[in-house]
């Protein structure tokens, strides 16, 4: 699927630019692993082409409009930042999730372990989905401290996701 762009992309800058949970994936392009509404986890790779991005979603299902067509506005939304370059997140709590990350400055362990409360990718099994608000609640305070290395990171953490969970009770992938 193709997706316009209003700003050219940089492939290079745009490839260089990905941080967890975007990766450099093969030939120059970009991927992450993205939960459908179906609850099923598709691989999504991205490449920067001329006037745009090419989206292809691979996975069970894959190719089902109700599947490709949130999850290719999800990618729009990430594509649009004031520099054409760097990425964003999917979603709003992906976002605040990367916000307070860089405002407290943990280490790059602390980062993976927020990542391995997604779910993991079929495709490629070292990709996860950003946790949704729920699964972070799911998870007890002192266990999540203990893995993420800092008690206030996961108590801010926690109070973020019950933000978004009371303000959105249903996950935009599950909509």
């Amino acid at each position: 699927m193709f997706l316009p762009t209003r700003r050219p992309l940089a492939g290079a800058a745009f490839r260089d630019a990905c941080a967890p949970p975007w990766h450099r994936w093969r030939r120059g392009t970009v991927a992450r692993a993205e939960r459908t509404a179906d609850g099923r986890v598709h691989l999504v790779v991205v490449r920067a082409g001329r006037g745009g991005v090419t989206l292809s979603l691979s996975g069970v299902g894959a190719a089902q409009a109700e599947n490709l067509a949130p999850v290719a506005a999800r990618i729009r939304r990430a594509l649009s930042t004031p520099d054409g370059i760097a990425l964003r997140g999917t979603s709003g709590f992906e976002d605040a999730v990367m916000s307070l990350l860089d405002e407290l400055g943990p280490s790059a362990r602390a980062r993976r372990t927020v990542l391995r409360l997604g779910a993991p990718c079929p495709v490629a099994r070292s990709f996860r989905t950003m946790p949704e608000p729920a699964r972070v609640l799911a998870c007890p305070r002192a266990e999540l401290a203990r893995a993420l290395g800092s008690a206030v990171l996961a108590r801010r953490l926690q109070a973020l996701a019950r933000a978004f969970a009371a303000i959105a009770p249903c996950s935009p992938t599950r909509a």
